[in-house]
């Protein structure tokens, strides 16, 4: 049965979408950005950024019934490809082993966003293997 996530431990969604829906033992996670859930201020470099993304990310993880543990899938959206080095050295370091399926591309993003990444995770008692 379709459900809607909704965390005040991550950045609130800024349009007409969920944090997050569960349904059938997943949990299809929008876009997380680097912006502080509390003070709604944006990270300032892509690193901060990206670690700031992945913890949004984990608290909705965590308000559906997942960890970044279950996380089996992400895809990350970069507005500097040519940055990809710097992204990926911050995502290694905020990510458990074994890391997800990746998908990276560039992209163009508004307000200042660096990067934005949105995740697939195993919830509700299906087990990853």
């Amino acid at each position: 049965m379709k459900r809607s996530i909704r965390t005040e431990n991550a950045a609130p969604p800024g349009g007409a979408y969920s944090q997050a829906i569960s349904d059938a033992g997943l949990l299809f996670i929008s876009g997380q950005v680097g912006k502080d859930p509390v003070t709604g201020e944006l990270a300032p470099t892509l690193t901060d950024q990206v670690q700031l993304a992945i913890r949004n990310l984990e608290a909705v993880a965590v308000a559906g019934g997942g960890s970044l543990e279950t996380v089996v899938k992400t895809t990350c959206f970069l507005a500097d490809i040519g940055q990809f080095e710097v992204f990926n050295r911050a995502y290694e370091a905020s990510f458990p082993r074994p890391f997800p399926a990746r998908s990276t591309v560039g992209v163009s993003l508004a307000n200042g966003l660096l990067v934005e990444i949105e995740g697939t995770a195993v919830v509700n008692g299906a087990r990853r293997r």
